[in-house]
């Protein structure tokens, strides 16, 4: 199957968390975590539109300053997504910089704060105002990005609270232009609508204003589907990492993952250091590869292991693979 995924670990597995995604149908990428960002170009950077903080550890957000740097003189939008707190930290990294010659700067910063009660704050930080925030609150259902994707996030105990996220397709919509000959159909802005219907799962007994070679018809959509359809499963990320080795967790990952194509999970520890694990707030590498079997993940990709074991790199490997080694996502 076509990965519509493509992945790039922007440093070792051993190093600072970061993971630069771009899906196929999606114009900008986005960033998971965001530790040191030494090995990406700014034209990435660019092209980022949300960044998801698991926490603001210092692995896993040292690198903001790096993005805001990046991002400074552009005229674009970024949005931060993090746990409660995030709007803090965000403030008060942008706070450690002078801010008195960016009136004529269009660059925009909103900070999305998720919280338990489904609460969701918004900060907003704009260049030409000094960076001086204004804020706001709502509940939302449903989180949507740009290019008709969905997020889902998940909270989990890592002594603070770390926040796992799924990134969700839309439906794939697919027109069989081979056969508009066939039906007597013409091309034009009635197949966006038809496709916008179809994803929406408008009724089928509802008729559309279709061209034809004879002219304008109504047509029910479930002719329509019938005849130039194809649906395409669509593909999902889910991006889990810093989580304590619990059985609460271990329910909440395999519940949040539960059939996911891509499957990000952190893997620190062998068994044997069970006990590091415990101590860390860490999952060892049995228990992330039980979260990817149990929750019935189509592929994996495990990262964060501890330094420790860089220098012996081919026992950690064997028992990191083994078992799994034919579902491992390839990161660039």
């Amino acid at each position: 199957m076509r990965h519509n995924f493509i992945i790039k670990q922007i440093n070792s597995p051993f190093e600072d968390t970061a993971f630069f995604v771009r899906n196929v149908y999606k114009r900008q990428a986005f960033l998971l975590d965001c530790g040191r960002l030494g090995n990406i170009e700014n034209s990435e950077i660019l092209s980022i539109s949300d960044v998801f903080v698991s926490h603001t550890h210092i692995d896993h957000f040292y690198g903001f300053d790096r993005i805001l740097r990046g991002s400074l003189r552009s005229d674009k939008k970024i949005r931060i997504f993090g746990p409660p707190g995030i709007i803090n930290n965000v403030r008060g990294k942008i706070q450690g910089y002078t801010w008195n010659l960016i009136k004529n700067y269009t660059f925009k910063i909103e900070v999305v704060e998720l919280c338990r009660d489904g609460k969701v704050k918004h900060a907003f930080f704009n260049a030409e105002d000094g960076f001086n925030p204004y804020f706001e609150e709502s509940f939302i259902d449903r989180i949507e990005l740009e290019d008709g994707f969905v997020l889902e996030y998940e909270f989990f105990d890592h002594d603070i609270i770390s926040v796992g996220y799924r990134i969700k397709e839309d439906k794939h919509v697919n027109i069989k232009k081979d056969v508009f000959d066939k039906y007597g159909y013409v091309p034009g802005p009635w197949l966006s609508n038809l496709k916008t219907k179809l994803r929406n799962c408008t009724d089928l007994n509802e008729k559309i204003p279709v061209e034809t070679k004879c002219g304008v018809k109504e047509i029910k959509l479930e002719q329509l589907e019938s005849e130039l359809v194809i649906y395409k499963k669509p593909q999902d990320i889910t991006y889990i990492t810093d989580i304590a080795p619990t059985y609460e967790n271990f329910v909440k990952a395999v519940n949040f993952a539960k059939d996911t194509f891509i499957l990000l999970i952190e893997a620190m520890f062998l068994k044997r250091d069970i006990t590091d694990a415990i101590y860390k707030k860490h999952l060892t590498i049995d228990l992330a590869k039980e979260i990817f079997m149990s929750s019935n993940s189509t592929y994996v990709k495990f990262f964060h292991f501890s330094p420790k074991y860089e220098k012996d790199k081919g026992v950690f490997f064997s028992n990191l693979f083994s078992s799994v080694s034919d579902r491992i996502f390839k990161t660039l």
